[in-house]
């Protein structure tokens, strides 16, 4: 699979990266070679005798039970700023 300039761009927007426009082109052409090499190894491996179930495993969690909660003035004393319901945090993501 050839991946082009415009899609390289996309994956690098979506991923966060800032590729530069000397890097693009190595960048297109290491995106193809993996998507090649991934492609050769599911025409390979052939996993249809292989079953999709798990078996042998067992919840070790707890049961979930149902009790009465806090009471909402109680919690919202430990919390230097609060509205008349919930706390106030500062802002972590524009």
């Amino acid at each position: 699979m050839v991946i082009d300039r415009k899609t390289a761009e996309y994956v690098a927007e979506l991923s966060r990266l800032k590729i530069s426009e000397e890097e693009i082109d190595s960048v297109c052409n290491d995106l193809s070679s993996i998507l090649n090499y991934m492609d050769e190894i599911n025409s390979t491996i052939n996993t249809d005798s292989v079953s999709s179930s798990i078996k042998g495993l067992k919840n070790v969690m707890r049961e979930d039970i149902i009790c009465d909660s806090m009471d909402r003035s109680e919690l919202l004393k430990n919390s230097p700023v609060h509205s008349d319901e919930t706390p106030i945090v500062p802002k972590t993501v524009d």
